[in-house]
Parts: structure tokens; sequence; C-alpha cells
């Protein structure tokens, strides 16, 4: 069942929620996104393009299947300008 409201934790849905846990939490892509927010001048857009870049560089390399559809339509479900804005915040 896919709902159009379906905030999650705070966030506008758990793909965004778990980003924004895994920016946080993982010590690689905590420094990545603090040296991206800095040199983002302050600009949630280009912020959140450079975040959205860092999320699908990341991404496993797996052989085309349903799993590999799955995880990136995950990971394009994924708010980048609202994390964007919550890291400009900090």
């Amino acid at each position: 069942m896919h709902e159009k409201n379906r905030g999650y934790n705070g966030w506008s849905n758990y793909e965004t929620w778990n980003f924004k846990l895994w920016l946080d939490n993982d010590e690689f892509s905590y420094n990545r996104a603090r040296e991206l927010a800095k040199a983002s001048n302050k600009d949630a857009g280009a912020l959140a393009s450079d975040l959205r870049e860092l999320a699908t560089e990341e991404a496993l390399e797996i052989q085309a299947s349903f799993y590999s559809d799955v995880m990136m339509a995950s990971v394009r479900e994924v708010n980048y300008l609202e994390v964007a804005r919550s890291l400009l915040e900090d």
C-alpha cells in the first residue's frame, strides 16, 4: 500500500529518515556530509544535489534484479532537500 502522507519519525518518509540516520551514524558519511554542507555556502538546493550524488555513488553495484530495482527506488524516494535543510541548521 502506497500512502500519500507517510511521514516517519518527524521526516517526510522512511527513506529520508533512514538516509539521515546513516549520515549521522556512519563516520565517513557524517564527515562527507559536513564537508558538503560547508562547501554549499548555505545553498540548500546545491547541497541536496550533492547529497543525492553521494547516495547514488555509495550505492552497491549489484547485478540488475528485483532487489537492485527496489534499492534504487528507495534512494530516489529520499527527500534530499529536507536533509540538506537539516544539515544547514546544525
